[in-house]
């Protein structure tokens, strides 16, 4: 089992570590690992959802020869702005991998794990159609469903207890991937 400074990690310690391929790899054999792997592919799922299914990528405003001619250590601001740009890319290895598990899944089952990720409890402050009760996320799953891109052909939930029966069973299917390490790098 994967340790730091001589104890187990747990949890908690697992979402905090930089490269999620590190977690993946580790939730072969440790459960806290697995689970915050899982919890880690269904946050890049949604954020692909909600975010970055929105983007136009387009001309992006640096260049790599903006500072051409300039001496050894002078600038290099829009390199670095370059590389960032392309390690959290929604093109990544990461985010094609997330993706094409979710292409895998079931629809159904994707979207009620999605909607569950999404939703903010009432009690928080602010404003938002995802700060829903369990019974108002199945009474307004049409407007969810849309706003997650994922409303065409998914049967709609009867219930409160049918869309956390999907949740649940999507969550299991990550977790089996996980276990027997069939994700895939893009």
């Amino acid at each position: 089992m994967t340790q730091l400074k001589g104890k187990v990690m747990q949890f908690d310690e697992w979402k905090r570590v930089s490269n999620p391929w590190r977690v993946v790899e580790a939730a072969k054999t440790n459960e806290a690992a697995r689970n915050a792997a899982v919890a880690r592919i269904i946050d890049t799922m949604l954020e692909l959802q909600l975010d970055y299914r929105h983007d136009n990528p387009g001309f992006q405003p640096f260049s790599v020869t903006a500072l051409a001619g300039q001496v050894p250590g002078g600038g290099g601001r829009s390199d670095q702005a370059m590389l960032a740009a392309m390690r959290y890319h929604p093109q990544s290895e990461w985010h094609k991998a997330c993706a094409k598990m979710l292409d895998q899944l079931p629809r159904r089952q994707a979207a009620a794990m999605l909607m569950q990720a999404a939703r903010i409890r009432p009690e928080k402050m602010g404003n938002s159609i995802w700060m829903v009760t369990a019974r108002q996320m199945v009474e307004r799953q049409e407007v969810l469903l849309r706003a997650l891109g994922l409303n065409e052909g998914v049967r709609h939930f009867e219930s409160v207890e049918a869309l956390q029966v999907a949740g649940r069973r999507g969550r299991k299917w990550l977790w089996q991937v996980l276990a027997v390490g069939k994700v895939l790098q893009a």
